[in-house]
């Protein structure tokens, strides 16, 4: 087994020179058999003599095919273990700078230890800190340890075979294809991502394949990365865009093959009656989402920022995970989770809300903003009777809880400062996970809360002053506490206001409903709207008003 102590000693420079020199071998080897195969050819000499002059050079030409084989195969393995080796001893010289710059050592069997200290204890937070360190150290270890092995398997294979004269022409085709490539069946082989990694598993494992291997995953194998947290979000964009159209040719298919079952014409009076109208429905819902997004995807959104493609599944209701900007490189990172009803068919709303919350941030002074709709979860239906329960949340939280430590594993640079947002259910999914998980992140915001599982905001593992929530004072979500106190009611919570900035407008319902008005649960994201700007300011790390 390799250990951490021989990664450190590899060098890729050294592989890279045994790479040159079988190429130079291939090329003699091919001129020494065109300098045969024209000596054998005997033009006009015929008897015993000239067959068997006929019958060495042949054997000589296949004798020197096998050896073009065998040196091709040995010269890819090795071009290739080369690339690999580069990538993980970089990344092996990042870890144990981030070690060292963090007070951790990682020993030669990768074992992530303290190092002999004296004085006082640290503070609780830096502890914290260091542990998180330690953590991500541990996962980073053992996936560079798992794909050295996995190299260092591959090429012993390689020469294992071409030592024993296992390795022929017909491995590759051609000669001139053996010259040129090597044997089909002799490159390094790509494992997998590990099975239930964490995201510092996942990113460990996809920092140690090299770009030729990056590549081949996001061309042949998209679904292994594309909703896997801890992976790039320029690789998970890319993944997710490579099957957007297979996606959508799929659900036209279906939708195709239900229409062909239907007995009557579709202008038929009874054609609302027909069992499979409602499939059509739902398909038709998911079909309008899929085209919302690949119409973002081809258009710069707001402040000329990228929309990326984070997450998709068209099964169930189907889910979406987009993103204006880019979290991997901004400042200032916001997840919006929505509430009741939230769809993939409905992620066009959800994309313009986050439209406007980046707008809005960057209005309070963020120059570097990313804003994710996170319509990662089977949200409820109805309000009666699915979000009166608390199933969803918790459901719902340990994904959320994955997510946001993938945002974190794969940021670049300097951490980002992170903000949660949610609507009304979306609130009680991030306050379960908040509360059952410790979501990593720096402020949360609850807009329109019926309960976030918790009594007071110090329950949810965020510093004081960070936990930040409003309501419209007509909105008639407040009549319905129905999953604990709401955070507008803690005693320890960030108050904010809502409602049209303009005092001549009013979100006020009739009287005969005490005022309550329902449209104004949906109104926060409204231009000009106070809870907008609020939520722009937190995004932003601005004070509220």
């Amino acid at each position: 087994m390799v250990a951490w102590a021989d990664v450190r000693r590899w060098n890729a420079a050294a592989i890279g020179g045994v790479s040159d020199a079988l190429n130079q071998r291939c090329n003699q080897l091919l001129a020494l058999n065109d300098d045969v195969e024209n000596v054998a050819k005997f033009d006009g000499w015929t008897g015993d003599a000239a067959g068997a002059a006929s019958a060495r050079g042949n054997s000589l030409t296949s004798t020197l095919e096998q050896r073009v084989a065998e040196a091709s195969a040995v010269r890819r393995g090795a071009h290739e273990a080369q690339i690999a080796v580069e990538r993980i001893t970089a990344v092996v010289a990042e870890t144990d700078e981030l070690a060292r710059t963090n007070s951790w050592v990682i020993g030669g069997d990768g074992a992530v230890v303290a190092p002999p200290t004296s004085g006082p204890p640290p503070p609780p937070d830096v502890a914290a800190q260091r542990e998180k360190i330690r953590v991500e150290l541990v996962d980073r270890v053992e996936q560079i340890l798992r794909r050295a092995n996995d190299v260092d398997a591959d090429l012993a294979a390689i020469l294992t075979r071409a030592l024993r004269g296992e390795i022929t022409e017909r491995d590759a085709g051609t000669l001139a294809q053996v010259a040129a490539t090597g044997a089909a069946q002799s490159g390094l082989s790509i494992i997998g991502p590990p099975e239930g990694g964490t995201p510092g598993d996942n990113k460990a494992w996809w920092d140690t394949l090299s770009d030729t291997a990056k590549a081949t995953v996001l061309r042949d194998s998209p679904d292994l990365v594309r909703n896997l947290d801890g992976i790039p979000i320029v690789d998970r964009d890319a993944a997710n865009r490579a099957v957007l159209q297979r996606e959508t040719d799929k659900l036209q298919a279906e939708a195709t093959e239900i229409s062909r079952a239907n007995p009557n014409d579709p202008r038929s009076p009874h054609q609302a009656d027909w069992p499979g109208k409602e499939k059509l429905d739902e398909i038709a819902g998911k079909l309008n989402g899929l085209r919302a997004i690949e119409d973002r995807l081809d258009n710069i959104g707001p402040g000329g920022k990228q929309t990326f493609l984070i997450g998709l599944d068209t099964n169930g209701d189907g889910k979406a995970i987009v993103s204006v900007g880019n979290p991997d490189t901004a400042k200032n990172v916001a997840t919006y989770v929505p509430g009741t009803g939230a769809e993939l068919g409905k992620i066009k709303g959800e994309m313009d809300r986050s439209d406007r919350m980046f707008d809005s941030a960057a209005k309070a002074g963020s120059a570097s903003t990313a804003v994710v709709s996170w319509v990662g979860y089977d949200a409820p239906d109805d309000v009666v009777p699915n979000a009166m329960s608390g199933d969803y949340a918790d459901d719902a939280e340990k994904d959320l809880d994955r997510f946001q430590d993938g945002l974190r594993a794969t940021h670049q640079g300097t951490p980002s400062h992170n903000t949660m947002i949610g609507h009304s259910y979306g609130t009680t999914v991030i306050g379960h996970a908040a509360r059952d998980e410790r979501l990593n992140v720096d402020d949360i915001v609850f807009v329109a809360s019926p309960g976030v599982g918790v009594n007071q905001a110090s329950e949810l593992g965020i510093p004081a002053g960070h936990v930040h929530s409003t309501v419209d004072p007509y909105d008639p979500i407040q009549l319905a506490p129905v999953h604990g106190i709401e955070p507008q009611n803690f005693s320890d919570a960030n108050k904010f206001s809502s409602g049209p900035s303009d005092p001549k407008q009013s979100t006020e319902g009739p009287w005969y409903a005490f005022g309550y008005n329902a449209a104004a649960h949906s109104m926060y994201w409204d231009p000009g709207n106070k809870a907008l700007n609020n939520m722009g300011r937190v995004i932003a790390g601005q004070p509220t008003f």
